[in-house]
């Protein structure tokens, strides 16, 4: 500004100069020529002379009055208008928002500041000249003096350039700062001008944006579901690591939302029914702003194996956001939960059904044993007889079957070595089909908690179905071994040593719908089945705290895998237990305490058949009333067989308690067609010293009246 200043001042002065010396020479020159024409006297001519001399001096003192006038206001124009420049710059300079820092380009000098800095850093304007940039800085690296120097040298012999920089004001506190350094000429000197701006308010914004930012990342891969979000041309911008672990990809891969649903759906004619329903809600969504429906599909991940989930769609902010929800085991929880409630609802009626059947049962296989032992060995009614007596014994193996379901039932257990139980099952079921058999077990198989027969009948259940998979024959392979789960497996199974046996055979497989009824009670697929052998396993293997799977495919063969709780350790096996040898004639008199008339009278003959005397009743009212009386009299009854339960009346645990109150050594011996009651399974916890099965055979009631009597 000063240099054109000066011009212009140096324009106006020749421009007075110029008029003056022509105004000057036109005067001299013309004048002078005139005159001579004019006046050919010299003596006028010199009188003429002197006052064109004055005139001369008059008129160009007018000429240069008026020039000098003119350039004097100009002047005083040109320095107004610099004076106004100067203070607008000066407001400006001193009253932006940013500290100014103007600092010598070759020495680094800090040459001046404005008002602003001094606020901003809390130093007056004598003190911040004479800072230097260590005083102003957190000083240490990267923000010490040297880097500030070398930032200043990168600015003079390069262009712009913004830094971050961490500043600290004259009482110590430290704060964020943008800086932006730039080249100038200020008065033909090479400065830098150094803008300062306090961006702490935008660093703690920029930090919480990126600890949400870190926090939401966080969630999205702890989120138990695959969660990502696309751009509008379909490109993937994200994916956690759900997805990423489901179809195989890496965090580098960026799909487009056609090549992941290509991987994801690999069938075409599935994919474009899936894809058709999208779009279509989509198109709703971005027609009137309605959600986009939840849609269910199934995808196929890169192990091989398939997931049932729930695709929820949204549209944020120009992006396709979409979460994946796996369902796969809710489904199958949903399936044993809605199994379970079916089987409790037909707990209720097999058992109350299987009680009455196992009474009228008792009634027949009784008398027909007890027959048995009135007929002479040569007798022709002995054949129907033992004929008689295997078909109520088959129909009481469906009454066990029935109390399998029933509510509450607990199994008997004990520790059981598995190879035993499987060898005896797969000798029994086998026999004489053209089935062979391949039994594989672990060194070391541990042994498991479980009641012997209900899981006999479990793998017998198994086998069979094997065996008709196979009419043609074929071979049934057995694998058992040991198999730890961890917390938090994929069977739902408590952590702890579990046993795995698996059935495989070469059957015609399994269809897939079919897949997930097998276990349902009386679904069969077979003419004639009556659709309680897989249920039973499936209601047995539960109540022993384990779990059976099924795997199949048509044509290539079934698999059922138990998973079964272990003790953890090998068990020897136990010796086999020696045949009983005929009891002597029964001393004493019993008690025989049941509802049914039938079992009383059937009890009543086989007991006095084998010698001993009996008194009867129908309820526990009546049997501690008599049990007391006898007491009394000094003729105490021997034994006591009590039926468990009693319809509107006391049944035996109660009466049993009351019995046991005045008498601690009374030997009491229980007796229910509820196989698995928790009384029948734990009858000592009770005060019983033996239990019988309904429906029970003469030989079975002598055996547990000969060791109650046993005992001391």
């Amino acid at each position: 500004m000063r240099a054109a200043s000066k011009r212009n001042q140096r324009r106006e002065i020749n421009k007075i100069v110029g008029v003056y010396a022509l105004f000057g020479s036109a005067w001299i020159y013309l004048s002078g020529y005139a005159l001579i024409w004019l006046v050919s006297d010299r003596h006028i001519a010199e009188q003429i002379e002197v006052y064109k001399g004055l005139m001369f001096i008059m008129v160009t003192s007018a000429l240069l009055y008026q020039l000098i006038s003119r350039f004097a206001g100009r002047l005083a124009e040109s320095v107004d208008r610099l004076e106004q420049s100067e203070a607008r710059f000066q407001a400006i300079y001193h009253n932006v928002n940013d500290a100014l820092f103007i600092h010598d380009a070759t020495t680094g000098q800090l040459v001046d500041v404005n008002r602003t800095m001094c606020e901003m850093y809390g130093y007056t304007p004598e003190e911040a000249r004479d800072l230097t940039v260590e005083e102003l800085s957190l000083g240490e690296p990267p923000y010490t003096e040297a880097d500030a120097r070398h930032l200043l040298q990168q600015a003079a012999a390069g262009p712009p350039m913004t830094v971050r920089w961490r500043s600290k004001k004259k009482d110590g506190s430290l704060f964020w700062s943008e800086i932006n350094l730039r080249r100038a000429d200020i008065g033909g000197n090479d400065r830098i001008i150094v803008m300062v701006r306090d961006i702490t308010a935008r660093h703690e914004i920029e930090e919480a944006l990126q600890q949400n930012e870190e926090i939401l990342k966080v969630l999205m891969e702890e989120m138990p579901a695959g969660v990502g979000w696309a751009d509008e041309s379909g490109r993937i911008q994200y994916l956690n690591s759900y997805v990423s672990d489901w179809l195989g990809y890496v965090s580098d891969d960026h799909p487009t939302l056609e090549q992941l649903m290509e991987r994801a759906l690999p069938d075409p004619t599935y994919r474009d029914r899936v894809l058709a329903v999208w779009h279509d809600e989509l198109a709703k969504t971005l027609e009137s702003g309605v959600p986009v429906t939840p849609q269910e599909a199934k995808i196929s991940c890169v192990d091989g194996s398939s997931k049932h989930i729930i695709l929820n769609t949204r549209l944020v902010h120009h992006r396709i956001l979409f979460t994946l929800t796996d369902i796969t085991k809710w489904e199958a929880m949903q399936r044993e939960l809605l199994k379970a409630q079916k089987l409790e609802s037909l707990g209720v009626l097999a058992g109350g059904i299987a009680h009455d059947f196992n009474n009228i049962l008792t009634g027949i296989l009784g008398n027909l044993s007890f027959a048995e032992l009135l007929l002479d060995p040569d007798h022709p009614a002995q054949g129907p007889v033992k004929n008689a007596e295997k078909a109520s014994q088959r129909a009481a193996e469906l009454a066990h079957q029935l109390l399998t379901f029933s509510k509450g039932g607990q199994p008997i257990k004990k520790v059981v070595p598995l190879g035993r139980l499987l060898q005896e099952a797969l000798s029994l079921s086998l026999h004489g089909t053209k089935v062979q058999t391949r039994l594989e077990l672990q060194d070391g198989l541990h042994a498991i908690e479980a009641d012997e027969g209900q899981m006999n009948q479990a793998f017998s259940n198994v086998i069979i179905n094997a065996c008709q998979a196979m009419p043609g024959g074929g071979v049934l392979t057995v694998i058992a071994q040991n198999a730890p789960l961890p917390a938090g497996n994929d069977l739902g199974l408590a952590p702890g040593d579990y046993v795995k046996i698996s059935f495989i055979d070469q059957g015609c497989g399994i269809p897939y719908e079919d897949q997930k009824l097998i276990f349902d009670p009386y679904y069969s697929t077979k003419p004639g089945g009556s659709g309680l052998g897989l249920a039973s396993v499936h209601s047995i293997v539960i109540k022993h705290g384990g779990r059976v799977e099924v795997a199949s495919k048509p044509g290539a063969g079934t698999t059922l895998t138990f998973y079964l709780p272990s003790v953890g350790e090998v068990v020897p096996e136990e010796e086999a237990p020696q045949p009983e040898r005929p009891g002597k004639p029964g001393e004493g008199t019993v008690l025989v305490m049941d509802d049914e008339e039938a079992i009383r009278t059937l009890t009543r003959d086989m007991l006095q058949y084998l010698g001993y005397q009996v008194v009867t009743c129908a309820d526990g009212e009546e049997a501690v009333r008599l049990y007391r009386e006898a007491a009394q009299a000094g003729k105490p009854f021997a034994v006591a067989i009590m039926d468990l339960t009693i319809p509107a009346g006391m049944g035996g645990k109660e009466a049993a308690q009351q019995i046991l109150a005045f008498d601690p050594a009374a030997r009491l011996i229980v007796s229910s067609g509820y196989s698995n009651d928790p009384v029948m399974a734990e009858h000592a916890d009770y005060g019983f010293c033996a239990a019988v099965i309904k429906p029970y055979r003469c030989d079975e009631l002598q055996q547990a009246l000969e060791r109650v009597l046993s005992k001391p």
